[in-house]
């Protein structure tokens, strides 16, 4: 037994005495039991030197101190903070073990930073007989920390002073782009950035967007087809086809209607240049806009009052022809006109003479004439004499009006009906001979108007005779002429209606336009409607076209009853939709939308009768689907008023779309929803609006 516990002590101290770890053992009365040889290379004390002493100091300090195995040893724990203050540690490996961290300037040249253990010893009992302490040389681990502690701070006190820089450089920045921004947004002008490809997504908007349109710019940045969708759909493909193609670095400029927050279209001049970022090479587009709204209705303004000019020369031109024309043609009418009396008292003593005779020359046998008929057939010629000389004496007064320069002082109270039975008076003989069917309606009771009784007359008569020469040989003509009063307009409206052949739209473009004419080849001179157009401006008025090419054409005129207040029409469209949500995006394509609400179910005549208070309304959209009746039923009540009226009926449901057998082409155009606005406001500029 003896034998096998000095083997296992030999064993424990060649392993204490080969451990790599700097170590010693000291017993119960603090002499050293063991000083193993890494210890002896680290302390440079060999182990003969110091077992059997307490000197186990000499190694760490140049005086007696206890060590950290001393302290445990002694059970003086209270101890240890103050040798080891801020440096020691209970070991969390070790029970009853702790570890500390200390700098000892004796040892080797420059001293070494050790990191020493030190646990209790203890018998099979449990009673201490001695302490073991390891140590661990991190002189070379310190200096690393202590140089990556070094670059560390060098770095910080660097970041430190970069990050001043960036900050002091950031707050110029700041500085800057606030002066510049509040520059920009104070401009009378919007700013903007964007991608010059792909979907033209905005980088940059100035504010000023939103003080012209009343738009936020975050809508134009968070959504890239904002700005698309707010063009005007006439503008927009030419717009967005022309970004496209710019390349090149110079000046793009371009003109466009832009639709504000509150509805209506604003005019915009933009004005932009591609550049390329050097880094990434991508390409931007730099620009502005400039509201040109007021410029744009100045210029239609003053484009109106030279057209105006013109036209006024051009009458008063032509005036002066018609008075030259008129004294030309007075002066034979003159002479048929004294004459015809001469004749008269002629004839008189001709018939009596005649009348004494006891039977009929012989010649009057042969060619079958009796004495009645020659009688009866020559009065007839002198009274017809007279008829045609008045209406040319008539006609002539008319051309002198009109060429009359003061007038405003020969105006009078007119009764409607008068004005109207004048012109039939004039050309009536003419309409009958081929219009089968010459309606009148003209209200009772209608308010007089103040102005001339024979140019009036002649706007009449001209709308007449331009009806009449819209109808094709052989067709069974039909002219409607219709007076009413117009409440909501302060106004009187004569309308002419025939069923011709109607216009095109370039017709109608050039309707007004002095000697502008169809029938140049058959002696039309263009002048027709170019008097009556300054006529009715002359008064106050305005005249209305609305004309479907193979259905006819109807021509309004709107009189003031107040000669003072002026007519404002626009062509207006007539939606019918129960779908507000459809309503409310329509309005914003359409500036002149009307959207009543009607009693339900929906009454076709309060539909006629809103037509009839709003002679504006040259269209009809309707949901085929209408409380208590359809679109179908509609458009059959609305066609027998209204014949020229433009319907467009639609519906998501493919059913409702096919017409009734009697109604097939009734309808202008049948739409499928959904349909976008650009496919409805292309149908739209298909089929034509009124002319205002």
């Amino acid at each position: 037994m003896e034998g096998e516990e000095n083997r296992e002590l030999t064993l424990l101290k060649g392993c204490i005495n080969g451990s790599p770890i700097p170590a010693f053992v000291i017993g119960r009365d603090h002499r050293i039991l063991y000083w193993n040889r890494a210890l002896e290379e680290l302390s440079g004390i060999r182990a003969q030197e110091v077992i059997g002493t307490d000197q186990q100091w000499r190694a760490f300090y140049s005086e007696k101190r206890p060590c950290l195995a001393d302290l445990l040893v002694s059970g003086a724990l209270d101890e240890i903070p103050r040798w080891y203050l801020n440096k020691y540690a209970k070991s969390t490996l070790i029970e009853e073990a702790y570890e500390a961290t200390d700098f000892f300037p004796e040892l080797g040249v420059s001293g070494r930073w050790l990191r020493f253990t030190a646990a209790l010893i203890r018998d099979s009992k449990g009673d201490v007989i001695g302490a073991i302490e390891t140590l661990e040389d991190i002189t070379e681990r310190v200096k690393a920390e202590e140089a990556l502690k070094s670059s560390y701070s060098e770095l910080e006190s660097r970041v430190r002073e970069r990050t001043l820089e960036l900050a002091k450089s950031n707050a110029e920045l700041k500085r800057t782009t606030e002066q510049l921004t509040l520059i920009l947004d104070s401009l009378p002008i919007v700013t903007y950035i964007r991608q010059a490809s792909g979907d033209l997504k905005f980088s940059y908007l100035s504010n000023s967007i939103e003080e012209i349109t009343g738009l936020s710019p975050r809508f134009f940045l968070e959504n890239p087809h904002f700005w698309e969708n707010r063009v005007h759909p006439e503008d927009r493909p030419q717009i967005i086809r022309k970004i496209k193609k710019e390349q090149g670095s110079k000046v793009y400029s371009a003109s466009y209607r832009f639709l504000a927050a509150d509805d209506t279209y604003r005019w915009f001049a933009d004005f932009r240049r591609i550049i390329r970022l050097p880094e990434t090479g991508e390409r931007y587009m730099l620009g502005i806009w400039q509201d040109v709204t007021e410029e744009v209705r100045l210029r239609q303004e003053r484009d109106m009052r030279l057209q105006e000019v013109i036209q006024t020369q051009k009458l008063s031109a032509l005036g002066e022809v018609v008075a030259g024309v008129a004294h030309e043609i007075n002066n034979p009418v003159s002479f048929i006109s004294y004459n015809i009396p001469l004749l008269e008292e002629i004839w008189k003593t001709i018939e009596q003479t005649l009348s004494e005779l006891e039977e009929d020359p012989p010649v009057w046998r042969q060619r079958k004439l009796s004495r009645n008929d020659i009688f009866r057939n020559m009065k007839e010629i002198i009274e017809a004499f007279k008829i045609s000389s008045a209406r040319i004496n008539r006609v002539i007064s008319g051309l002198k009006e009109f060429a009359r320069v003061d007038e405003v002082g020969r105006r009078s109270l007119l009764a409607v009906n008068d004005i109207i039975q004048g012109a039939l008076v004039i050309v009536g003989p003419q309409l009958r001979k081929n219009v089968m069917t010459l309606e009148l309606n003209v209200a009772p009771n209608l308010p007089p108007i103040k102005g001339h009784l024979q140019r009036l007359e002649q706007v009449v008569t001209n709308l007449l005779i331009n009806a009449h020469q819209a109808i094709p040989p052989g067709k069974k003509g039909r002219i409607v002429i219709e007076a009413r009063h117009i409440p909501s307009l302060s106004c009187i409206a004569i309308a002419i209606e025939d069923n011709g052949k109607g216009m095109s739209r370039e017709i109608m473009d050039n309707l007004f336009h002095p000697f502008f004419t169809t029938r140049r080849n058959s002696g039309g001179t263009g002048l027709g409607l170019s008097i009556s157009y300054g006529i009715v401006k002359d008064h106050g008025g305005t005249i209305g076209v609305i004309s479907q090419p193979g259905v006819g054409s109807r021509f309004t005129v709107f009189l003031p009853v107040e000669p003072k207040k002026e007519i404002r029409l626009f062509p207006t469209i007539l939606c019918l939709d129960p779908d507000e949500k459809f309503l409310k995006g329509l309005a914003t394509l359409f500036p002149h939308l009307l959207t009543p609400s009607f009693s339900q179910p929906l009454d076709p005549q309060e539909v006629i009768a809103y037509l009839l208070e709003h002679p504006e309304i040259d269209l009809i959209l309707s949901e085929i689907k209408l409380p208590g009746i359809t679109g179908w039923d509609l458009l059959r009540n609305v066609k027998a008023r209204f014949p020229l009226l433009n319907i467009i009926l639609y519906s998501s449901d493919p059913t409702l779309c096919e017409p009734p057998q009697d109604m097939i082409g009734d309808a202008r155009c049948i739409l499928k929803k959904p349909f976008s606005f650009d496919q409805l406001f292309l149908v739209i500029e298909e089929i034509g609006r009124q002319r205002l």
